[in-house]
C-alpha cells in the first residue's frame, strides 16, 4: 500500500507517496553503472519520445505547438531526473517533478482521457528503458563485464526504472484526478462540455438548466471569430470590446487549444455590413490576427460558423506576409477556400495561367500587382492611381506581361484574375536554372 507523506507539502500540491517496495531484494546498482550513468545523454531521448507519444496517445494535438511544448518540458524533466536516480545523485523518495505535474494539469484542462495519459507514460518509460538497456549493454561489452554481474546489473537497472515509473505515475495520476474533478465542478468546465456536445451534434435538446449554464442563445444568428494567437483569458477580455462594437445579444468564448480561442457572437436580427466593419476595426486596433465566419442561423449555423472560421484561418495563415490583412472574413476568401482544398492542382492552375509571371522574382511580383490592379479597377488610370504610378508605367507593365504570357490578357481575364489571387497563398515558385 502507498503511504502518503503529507508533512512539509505546500498548500495545493499533491502529497508525495512513499515509493512502493516492489522487489524483495533491491540492492543498489553497481558503482560502475552509477558512475557511467552520469554521462548518459538523456536529452537525446526526448524527440523520439515526443513523436511516439503524440502519434499513439495524442494524435488530435499533433498541430498544437503549446501542447507539444508542455509535453516536451515534462518529458525532458522526467528523462533527466531518471538519469539522476540511476546515477545515485538523488533518492527516489526525494523526487518531485513540478513540470511533469504541471503537464498533468494541462491534460486535465484539455479533457484528455486518463487512458491516453497513462498510455503516453507507458510509451515514455518503455522508450527510456529501451535506451538505458542499450547503453548498459554497450558498457558491458566495452568493459568485458562478467556474465552474472552483467545480468544482475540489467535486472537492477530495470527494477530502478520500473520503480521510478510507478512513483512518478502515481503522483501524475493524483494530480490529474484532482484537477479533473475540480474542473468537473466548475461552471466554466460545464459550459465547455456543453459546447463540445453541441459541436458533436449532441445538443439539439438542451435542458433548461443546461441552456442556463451555456448562457448563449443557439437559436439566433451567429458569427464565429477565431483568434489563433489569443488564449482564453485574453479572448474573454477582447470579447467585451467586440460585443460592444456590434451590439450583439450574447457572446460565448471557447478555447480550441492552449493558445487559440473562438468567440461566437449572437444576434437575434440580421448582421449588417456596418456591424462586420465595426468588428474588424476592434480586432485590427487590438493588433490580433482573426478569421471571421459569415453569419449563420440556429444550432446548425453555430456549428457551420466555426467550420467557416477554421477554413478562413487556413487562408489567412497561408496569406500571412507583408501587406496581407490580419483580419480576414470568410466571404472575402470563399473562392480561395474552395480552390485551395487541392493545393497541388491550385499550383498547377496558377503556373498554367500565369506562366513566367508565377516566378518568385521582383519583376514578376511587380507585373502581377499591376495585372491584379488593372483587373480590379477596370482602367489604366484607376490602376495607376491605386499603385501611385504614372499611367504610362502601368501601360508598359501590362504590355510586358502580355509579351511574357504570349497572349492578350482579355482572352483569359477570369482565369488570370483567380490565379493572381491564389498565388498569394502558395509557396514561391523558383526560377528555372
Amino acid at each position: 500500500m502507498l503511504t502518503d507523506r503529507t508533512e512539509d507539502v505546500p498548500a495545493g500540491e499533491v502529497p508525495r507517496p512513499t515509493p512502493l517496495q516492489l522487489w524483495q531484494h533491491d540492492p543498489p546498482l553497481p558503482d560502475w553503472v552509477r558512475t557511467l550513468a552520469g554521462g548518459f545523454d538523456a536529452d537525446r531521448l526526448v524527440d523520439g519520445i515526443i513523436n511516439r507519444c503524440i502519434a499513439v496517445a495524442f494524435p488530435t494535438h499533433a498541430q498544437d505547438d503549446d501542447f507539444r511544448e508542455a509535453l516536451t518540458a515534462s518529458t525532458r524533466a522526467n528523462a533527466r531526473t531518471l538519469r539522476s536516480v540511476i546515477a545515485g545523485e538523488i533518492a527516489l523518495e526525494d523526487v518531485y517533478l513540478e513540470q511533469v505535474l504541471s503537464f498533468a494539469k494541462v491534460q486535465a484542462q484539455l479533457r484528455i482521457p486518463q487512458m491516453s495519459m497513462q498510455r503516453s507514460y507507458r510509451i515514455s518509460f518503455f522508450t527510456m528503458w529501451e535506451a538505458w538497456s542499450t547503453h548498459l549493454r554497450e558498457l558491458i561489452a566495452a568493459r568485458d563485464i562478467d556474465r552474472d554481474e552483467a545480468a544482475a546489473a540489467q535486472q537492477l537497472l530495470t527494477q530502478t526504472i520500473l520503480s521510478y515509473q510507478d512513483f512518478v505515475a502515481t503522483q501524475v495520476a493524483e494530480t490529474y484526478t484532482r484537477d479533473y474533478e475540480a474542473l468537473n465542478r466548475s461552471r466554466a468546465h460545464m459550459r465547455r462540455s456543453l459546447v463540445k456536445e453541441v459541436l458533436r451534434g449532441d445538443g439539439e435538446g438542451l435542458s433548461g438548466s443546461d441552456a442556463a449554464i451555456l448562457a448563449y442563445e443557439l437559436g439566433g444568428r451567429h458569427i464565429a471569430v477565431l483568434l489563433p494567437t489569443v488564449a482564453e483569458g485574453a479572448a474573454a477580455q477582447l470579447a467585451v470590446g467586440m460585443r460592444a462594437a456590434v451590439s450583439c445579444q450574447s457572446v460565448l468564448v471557447y478555447p480550441l487549444t492552449l493558445s487559440s480561442t473562438v468567440v461566437w457572437l449572437g444576434r437575434i436580427g440580421e448582421w449588417k455590413p456596418s456591424a462586420l466593419s465595426a468588428l474588424s476595426k476592434v480586432l485590427t486596433e487590438a493588433g490580433v490576427p482573426a478569421s471571421i465566419s459569415a453569419p449563420d442561423t440556429g444550432i446548425e449555423g453555430f456549428r457551420a460558423a466555426l467550420d467557416q472560421a477554421l477554413d478562413t484561418e487556413n487562408i489567412r495563415a497561408a496569406w500571412d506576409r507583408p501587406g496581407a490583412p490580419s483580419v480576414v472574413h470568410h466571404d472575402d476568401v470563399g473562392l480561395e477556400i474552395l480552390l485551395m482544398r487541392d493545393p497541388v492542382r491550385a499550383r498547377q492552375f496558377v503556373e498554367r495561367e500565369l506562366g513566367p509571371l508565377a516566378l518568385d522574382t521582383a519583376e514578376a511580383a511587380r507585373l502581377r500587382e499591376t495585372l491584379e490592379a488593372s483587373f480590379r479597377f477596370g482602367s489604366h488610370v484607376a490602376a495607376a492611381e491605386h499603385l501611385q504610378l504614372h499611367e504610362h508605367t502601368v501601360r508598359n507593365r501590362l504590355h510586358k506581361a502580355e509579351e511574357l504570357l504570349g497572349h492578350p490578357m482579355a482572352e483569359r481575364r477570369t482565369e488570370m484574375q483567380v490565379a493572381a489571387r491564389l498565388i498569394r497563398l502558395l509557396p514561391p515558385s523558383e526560377p528555372a536554372d
